[in-house]
């Protein structure tokens, strides 16, 4: 078993934490790279600069779309590999490396979910999304996203559904996340709930193909840059992020992550709030120093 870096508090599986020097990182953005102003903090950008000039590779791994993290993209000039659409997509120098798409069946299945239990939905592909209805109470998601819809999908036959990576569902306020959660598995649709510090008033459910998470999405990105799972590193917050979590040498909880994703972790970090992940990426960049003395 390896010391606790400093800052740090053990996870669930601290006892079996015996990584590889860490080369290749990926972060989760919602809870994890932001926090409820939506940005980046000063201490991030620099820990993100740091750590990139020390040679760790960086990432997003994210449910977002490519689009949504324009802003981010600039602010901290992560390189990639990138996980999107919730391991939908994996992209590196500007193009689309691995992707796994919805499919029109599943497609179709979804829209039916949406319209039989009056649920708002978006349909994405690499280029943008369609929504359901042009309902100004998911007017804060677009703001977050950075990016206006193409228009309004009502049936799965307006889009090709080859090239649709996800749905994503934004619950309002008195909608049945459960109901949501049974009706898109009884449609061999995996469900995948998420949430965003910037929007509290909204929940998510992304919706992909069964095969599709930020695990399986992980290995294909670290694969692309010669790295080891055991020389990769994983922050997450979310249920999301376990399957990441749980293939790689390193894994690492915010502080405010939910106690599943706690469990699932070799290390916690402070929350979002107190930029753990620079406590993180710093802690990261002294162990890649002490491994090459």
């Amino acid at each position: 078993m390896r010391d606790l870096p400093d800052g740090f508090l053990p996870g669930g599986r601290f006892a079996a934490w015996d990584p590889e020097p860490p080369r290749y990182v990926v972060a989760d953005v919602d809870g994890t790279l932001v926090g409820s102003s939506g940005v980046a903090t000063t201490g991030v950008v620099d820990a993100v600069a740091r750590a990139r000039d020390a040679g760790l590779v960086l990432g997003f791994a994210t449910g977002r779309t490519r689009h949504a993290v324009d802003d981010l993209y600039r602010m901290l000039h992560l390189p990639g590999p990138h996980v999107f659409h919730n391991g939908a997509e994996v992209r590196a120098g500007g193009a689309t490396v691995a992707f796994w798409p919805l499919g029109h069946q599943r497609l179709r299945a979804v829209m039916d979910v949406a319209n039989r239990l009056r649920l708002y939905v978006e349909v994405y592909d690499v280029d943008g999304y369609w929504v359901s209805a042009m309902d100004e109470r998911a007017a804060p998601h677009w703001e977050l996203l950075g990016f206006e819809p193409k228009g309004v999908i009502e049936t799965a036959d307006q889009v090709d559904g080859a090239g649709v990576l996800k749905a994503t569902f934004a619950l309002f306020v008195g909608q049945s996340m459960p109901d949501l959660l049974a009706a898109l598995e009884a449609v061999d649709v995996k469900p995948g709930p998420a949430h965003s510090p910037a929007t509290p008033q909204l929940r998510y459910v992304n919706a992909t193909s069964p095969n599709v998470d930020k695990g399986r999405a992980l290995r294909a990105a670290a694969a692309h840059v010669g790295a080891s799972l055991r020389a990769t590193v994983a922050i997450g917050d979310a249920l999301n992020d376990l399957p990441m979590l749980a293939i790689t040498g390193t894994a690492i909880a915010m502080g405010q992550a939910d106690e599943e994703v706690s469990a699932a972790a070799h290390l916690i970090v402070p929350g979002v709030e107190n930029d753990g992940i620079a406590t993180a990426l710093d802690a990261l960049v002294a162990l890649r120093e002490l491994a090459h003395d």
